[in-house]
């Protein structure tokens, strides 16, 4: 397929700060920090808020108050007309995020989307599960993040066990995941 409309303009596109893993953003809410980037870089581009007319909102973590998405990232970015899907699809959720996007551009019922991925697997909730049928009415509790990277229910192993997998059948060492030291 070749796409028509859908494109990201040079210098249309920005990425927040990446740290490591309980590094120094794993206290920030995804959303806010995510908004308040989309603000900063928008501005910085001369792009209006106004112009916008769609909002995919990519994340997988659970935060606060993130049952209201897509329209309150959009309040807090200075669009509050707009608003669009939450796309959450573990590890594929950039890609299928930006190709929901670009697909509502093809088919013309957008014009001009933010496509806007965020999360925090650092300090991720725990989250209960009620079960009014079970004795007692006792209900599951499930560690958002450690518990999903740890089994797959699918698969039933965990992310690190696929990532050794699929580097023993690549013929990839651990030397060559490490990073390097600059040699400039």
């Amino acid at each position: 397929m070749r796409f028509e409309r859908a494109y990201i303009p040079y210098g249309g596109y920005w990425s927040t700060p990446f740290c490591r893993w309980q590094g120094s953003f794993s206290h920030l809410h995804a959303l806010r920090f995510g908004a308040e980037v989309a603000v900063g870089a928008l501005a910085e581009r001369k792009i209006p808020p106004d112009v916008l007319d769609g909002l995919f909102l990519g994340w997988t973590v659970p935060q606060r108050h993130g049952f209201y998405g897509a329209p309150w990232v959009a309040g807090m970015i200075g669009a509050p007309g707009i608003t669009g899907p939450i796309i959450s699809q573990a590890c594929a959720t950039s890609g299928k995020t930006i190709a929901g996007a670009a697909m509502e551009i093809e088919l013309g019922t957008h014009s001009a989307i933010l496509a806007l991925l965020c999360d925090r697997t650092s300090n991720s909730p725990h989250i209960y599960y009620p079960n009014p049928t079970a004795i007692g009415g006792v209900g599951e509790a499930e560690d958002w993040v450690w518990d999903n990277f740890g089994r797959d229910p699918f698969a039933k192993n965990s992310m690190v066990q696929t990532a050794e997998n699929v580097a023993r059948d690549a013929g990839i060492t651990k030397e060559e995941c490490d990073p390097q030291p600059n040699s400039t």
